[in-house]
Formats: C-alpha cells, structure tokens, sequence
C-alpha cells in the first residue's frame, strides 16, 4: 500500500473541515448579521422619524404662532372694511411662506369678509358648515383641520386658524390659512423625502386618514387600504408609543415600519423602508459566501500544500543537523532552524542542552584557574611568612640597639631624638611585618581606640618628603570633632600609605616634570550616618591619570594592576579593602579616566559598648 505523506493528510483535513464549517458559519454569521442590520434600521428609524417629527411640529408650530400673531395685530376697524381687510392680508405676504393656499378672514358667522386671492364672487361665502370654523368657534383658540377636499381647488389641503378678539375679549373674527397638500411647503415637502432609495415618509391623522403620502392617489384614502391592520398600528402610536415591524401592502410589498406620533398634534408621522432594500447588503453577503466558499476552497487547498512545504521544511533540516552533530568532533556547533515554531522551541533546547555542555567545559577551565591562583596566593601566603621570620629578628636587634642608644646620658638632644626615631620606625617595620604574617596567615590582634587625625599625621610623616619632592600640593580637611575609632592603627596607616602611594603615581603620570603646579591631592573626613550605623569617612581625591572605566570593578581584586609589571604587584588596594572589611567598613573607589580618582574609606565608630568592652580588657590584662 503506497504511503500518504503527511501534507496530503492535512491537506485533506483542512478541506473536509472547511466545508464542513464554512456553510455552516456563514449560515449564523449571515443571520446575526441580519438581525444585527435591522436593528441598525430600526434604530435608525427612530432617529430619523423622531427628528423628522420635530421638525414638522416646529414648522407646523411656527406656522400656527406666526397666525396667532397675525390675529393679534388685526385691528378691529378692518374687519368691518373687506377692502381694508384685503389689503392687510396681502401687506402680510410672509404668511404665503406658510400658506399658499391663501389667508381668509372670517367673521364670527362663518361668512367670508378676504382672502388673498381676490375672488368677488366668494365674499360674503359661508363657511360656518367647516369643521375648522366650528371647533374655533366653540373653544376660542386655533384650530388645525383634518385634511378635506375644498370646492374649487379640488386638492385635498389643511387649514389652520387663529381666533380674533376686539375690545372687552369678545371673538369678531378668524383668521385662517390654508397648506396644499400637494405642494412641496410646510407639509408637502415630506413627500419628496426619501429613505434611502425607496423608503418614504407618510402622515396621518387621528381616525387613520392619509395626509401626506409620495402617491398622490393615496392622500385622503384610509389606512387600512395600504395594509391590514394599518390602522391599529396609528391607534397605537397615538398614544405615544414608538410603533416599529414589518409591515405586509395590499400589493404583496413588506416595508420596514416605523411611527411616531407628532407632539404639536394629534397626527402620526410614518417611516417606510421596503424589505427588499433594507436587506440588499444580506443578499449581497449571501451570493458573496457562496462565492468565496467555492473560491476559497480551492485557493486554501493550494495555500495548506504551499505551507506545509514550508513548515516540513525546518524539521526535515533540524534532523539533518542532529545527524551531524554524532559526526561532529570537537566544538559542537549551534543548531539553526528558519522557524518560530514547536520546531524552533526543540532546536532552542538542543541548543540548551549543547550549551550546558560548553558551560561545564568553561567551568572546568575556570576551576582549573582558581585552583592555579589560590596556590599562587598560598605561595606567596609562605614567602610572606617566611619573609617575615626572616626581618622580624634583625628588626629587633636594630630596635633593641636604638633603645640602649637612646638611654646614653652622653647624647645630645637631637641625637636623642634620631635614636627615638629609629626606635619608632623600627616599631613600625615590625607591625608592618607582622601585618605582613597575618595577612598571610589570616591572624587577628587587639583593636585599640584611635582618631584618624592621629592616623593621618603620622601616615604624612612618613610621606610628605616624597609629596615636597613630587610637586604635590597637599590639602587636608579633617574636622576636630570625629568621633574615635576601634582599630589597628598601623593596619590603617598601612592602608594612608597605599592609597597616598597610588596617587603619587597618578599624578607623577599625569604631570611627569616635578613642581609648575597642577599635581593636587585632597583628603577629608566627615562623620556620616547611614541605615547600618555610624561612620567616619575618608576620602582621598587626587587628579591623577584616574582608572579606565572598563577595569575599575576589578582593582581590588588580588594581582590585578594598572601598573607595568616592574612598578606593581596588584596587593596593594586588594590588602587594603580586606584591612577595611576586617574592621567592618567599606572601600569604593570611583574614577574618570584622564581627570580624577577619588577612594572612600567608611569605618565604624566606636561605640559605648566597644569602649566598654576595651577596658573590661584592660581591666583583665
């Protein structure tokens, strides 16, 4: 049986599944798109209805106040003039704005006093039969009529009124103005509107009967000649209530339907979107799906082909790499893959795995360094021990000689004072070389309280003929008032010396010709408190040559150097900062290579109970 490879089985895969999906997601998508779309309509029915509403309330409003305003300014003397009364109403030629199907004035018996157009044969006319007269007659404010068909227009028109009042509010006239309805003006206008291409606006009144309708045919008919149950759905949307469905014609046509009804009147403003429009996007969608289905299926079954080529393609290279990797002697180099994928996830941990293996080689070759360096360090742990057995016993004799010399009545003062000198520094050869011993064999001593004042003074004793000779120019600032310290005073000159030693080589480096200025070193002390406690600070600035800034984490560390190898062994600060850290303070040094370095010493000060301590010691010696 022939073997189906493994893009020809997703290949397949993917087809069954995507037409077996496809149909059917299109089928929910389409529906919730289509329900989605006419609640878009619907809403925006309400919208467009609501402000179409609106603004015919305001104009029919406006058309109304501008009558009652009219009515007002009527002077009682014109009314019992026709001529007079005919003038006045054509002076108001802004009312054709709103009526132009002329203004009448009508006494209080209904009779025809003007009208703007000037017909003889109608004055005089009664018109007391009209609902509008009637209803302004019996309550005394305006009136806006139910459509009607008037005799010799033969178009079906609405007519508002005003009532008149002269003197004590008795009524001596009406005021009216009539609207064509098939005019485009205050209400005509509404049915050249148009939703969208087909969708149409319609009035009604209170029983049902079209106002206003684009077919002219259809004005003055009833509602219920339109649709079945048309006028139920008016009797509802008279009471307030958004009206809004689907809506069946008499010809077989369903319109998306919305009604309001309008606040100046009791009319119903109708929208009406046919189906066939609103939904022309869903059939679109429709006829597209299908489209693309039948597209897509034979453009996705290339694309899966072309991908899995793609995708196979870093699997079928990751396994030629691990073949060669067993052929591989020596470094075992990185696995590479072109993929971002489960694939790559596996190269990464080979290659994880591969470097692991290198950090075990690394970390046996470091192993290896420390253990060369630490019997470097035991070497010399054994020369500096040696070393130091070896001028201890001489230093004592030139000690014990300066001593016997010093007591000789016979010397003179200064003679005397050479001897005590020599005594002092011989004393002073002897701690160093003890420090020396100790270093080497991690030996500790009795701390004793000192100031650095003291410290320092006697650290520029020893230096300050090399500092004049140097053409350095020396500048202390320590206050009087810091507080003692618990240390080994010598251990601590010890450190002075390093660091004054280090910035006399900076400066010497920088400024090699002796003397013309510009070699300055700055040492000051300040008491500085911190979250751990209470320190002594002394810093040491020179502007020197100052220290690269890619080696100045490393120049405490033991044989490291910035010197040439015949002027330093990398002890000097490496001592130093264990000195400092064994009387529980801090070194730091900071630089700018080419303009200063400046060392920070922080050592604690001593405390009650270290005083305490040091003469319960006393004490007991």
């Amino acid at each position: 049986m022939r073997k189906i490879s493994l893009k020809t089985k997703i290949v397949t895969i993917v087809l069954l599944v995507f037409f077996g999906v496809a149909p059917a997601t299109s089928y929910f998508v389409i529906g919730y798109f289509k329900d989605r779309l006419q609640e878009s309509i619907q809403n925006q029915q309400i919208i467009l209805v609501s402000r179409t509403a609106s603004e015919l309330d305001f104009k029919i409003s406006s058309a109304q106040r501008m009558l009652v305003s009219v009515a007002l300014s009527i002077p009682e003397p014109v009314i019992r003039d026709p001529r007079a009364a005919e003038r006045f109403l054509y002076e108001r030629s802004f009312l054709r704005m709103y009526f132009d199907s002329g203004t009448f004035l009508l006494d209080p018996k209904g009779h025809l006093i003007a009208e703007t157009a000037w017909k003889p044969s109608r004055i005089g006319r009664d018109y007391s039969f009209r609902e509008y007269f009637q209803a302004t007659i019996s309550t005394g404010k305006p009136v806006i009529s139910a459509p009607y068909v008037p005799r010799t227009l033969h178009h079906p028109v609405v007519m508002f009124t005003a009532p008149v009042f002269g003197a004590g509010g008795r009524l001596i006239a009406i005021l009216a103005g009539s609207t064509d309805l098939y005019k485009e003006n205050l209400l005509g206008d509404l049915s050249t509107s148009r939703i969208g291409s087909l969708g149409y606006f319609s009035l009604y009144d209170h029983e049902g009967v079209v106002i206003m309708h684009p077919v002219r045919e259809r004005i003055f008919s009833p509602a219920d000649k339109q649709a079945e149950h048309m006028s139920q759905r008016i009797a509802r949307a008279r009471t307030g209530a958004n009206v809004q469905g689907e809506l069946e014609l008499r010809d077989g046509s369903r319109t998306l339907s919305t009604m309001k009804k309008l606040g100046s009147i009791d009319w119903v403003l109708a929208a009406s979107y046919p189906v066939e429009e609103a939904y022309a996007p869903v059939q679109r969608l429709v006829r597209l799906s299908w489209w693309i289905m039948g597209c897509g299926g034979v453009f996705a079954a290339l694309l899966m082909w072309m991908t899995m080529s793609h995708l196979i393609s870093p699997l079928l290279s990751l396994t030629r790499q691990i073949r060669q990797l067993g052929a591989s002697n020596g470094d075992l180099p990185m696995v590479l893959v072109d993929s971002n994928d489960e694939i790559r996830e596996t190269a990464e941990a080979i290659n994880g795995l591969l470097e692991r293996l290198r950090i075990k080689e690394i970390e046996k070759e470091t192993i290896q360094k420390d253990a060369m360096q630490t019997w470097h360090l035991a070497s010399l742990g054994e020369v500096a021990a040696g070393v130091a057995h070896e001028i201890n016993n001489p230093i004592n004799g030139i000690i014990n000689c300066a001593q016997i010399l010093a007591a000789e009545p016979c010397l003179s003062e200064p003679e005397r004072g050479v001897a005590n000198r020599i005594i002092k520094e011989g004393e002073r050869v002897a701690v160093i070389v003890r420090s020396l011993l100790s270093f080497a064999r991690y030996e500790g001593r009795e701390r004793v309280p000192a100031y650095v004042p003291d410290i320092l003074s006697d650290t520029l004793e020893l230096t300050k003929v090399q500092l004049k000779r140097d053409g350095v120019q020396l500048h202390v600032n320590l206050p009087p008032d810091l507080p003692a310290l618990l240390v080994h005073p010598h251990q601590i000159e010890q450190v002075f010396l390093n660091l004054i030693s280090n910035a006399r080589y900076a400066l010497d480096k920088k400024f090699p010709a002796s003397g013309g200025g510009g070699k300055r070193l700055d040492i000051k002390g300040e008491k500085i408190i911190g979250d751990d406690g209470v320190f002594v600070r002394i810093e040491f600035r020179d502007n020197g040559i100052g220290i690269p800034r890619d080696v100045i984490g490393r120049v405490i560390d033991p044989f490291f150097t910035t010197k040439p190898a015949a002027e330093g062994t990398g002890l000097g600060l490496s001592i130093s900062h264990g000195l400092i850290s064994d009387h529980g303070g801090r070194l730091k040094v900071e630089s700018v290579e080419g303009e200063f370095t400046r060392v920070m010493i922080d050592l604690p000060v001593m405390t009650w109970e270290d005083e305490y301590g040091q003469k319960g010691s006393d004490s007991r010696g």
